[in-house]
């Protein structure tokens, strides 16, 4: 399955669910520790401010997916 994946999806259609799986793993990681730093805070503290750069890399990256996702070449 993978390797009927590697042999025929196109250059642009790996790099774009590269970039897409990568955003993901960005994205869960950013939202955990929120979470947990959320859990450790006082209320009225807002967990966001500190990981705002990385929801900036996460959505930049989830853009970066979609964009590249219209220049695959369908078969």
């Amino acid at each position: 399955m993978i390797k009927k994946y590697l042999a025929q999806a196109s250059l642009m259609k790996k790099l774009s669910d590269l970039l897409f799986a990568s955003a993901l793993i960005t994205s869960l990681y950013t939202l955990i520790s929120t979470y947990i730093v959320r859990s450790q805070l006082p209320s009225g503290v807002c967990p966001i401010n500190d990981n705002s750069n990385m929801f900036y890399i996460s959505i930049g990256l989830l853009l970066l997916a979609f964009l590249f996702s219209f220049f695959d070449s369908k078969k």
